[in-house]
């Protein structure tokens, strides 16, 4: 197994960096066009898209930031299995409860996300 090189490292770190920030905006978007009750049309769309990718992205990026120096693929699987999960988890209190609210779920998910998105942003590893 050969040790990488800090080339390697600073293109790891700077591409969690962009993962990171682009997740966080699109928490942000998501929230937004939620509130503005975009339901048609081309945003509409856009809309069902970054939510979905937020919420299947963003927890789980949340969570896999923390990892030191994995490989690639191990952050990614991370990312997808921890936001697959804490997604259908959320769906199944929501279902279990009666309390069906999926925009609070979605700010509730945001806001717990995006400070621990914003710190890899800052401190990528």
């Amino acid at each position: 197994m050969s040790v990488p090189s800090a080339a390697e490292l600073t293109r790891a770190r700077t591409a969690r960096r962009v993962v990171a920030l682009l997740l966080v905006l699109a928490g942000l978007a998501a929230c937004v066009l939620s509130l503005l009750n975009v339901t048609g049309g081309f945003v509409g769309d856009l809309r069902l898209l970054v939510t979905i990718s937020f919420l299947l992205l963003g927890p789980g990026w949340a969570a896999a930031g923390f990892l030191r120096r994995a490989p690639a693929a191990h952050v990614w699987l991370l990312t997808i299995g921890t936001g697959v999960a804490t997604t259908l988890l959320a769906g199944q209190i929501m279902v279990s409860t009666g309390w069906w609210h999926p925009a609070a779920t979605l700010y509730v998910m945001t806001a717990v996300s995006v400070p621990f998105l914003l710190r890899h942003a800052v401190v990528a590893q």
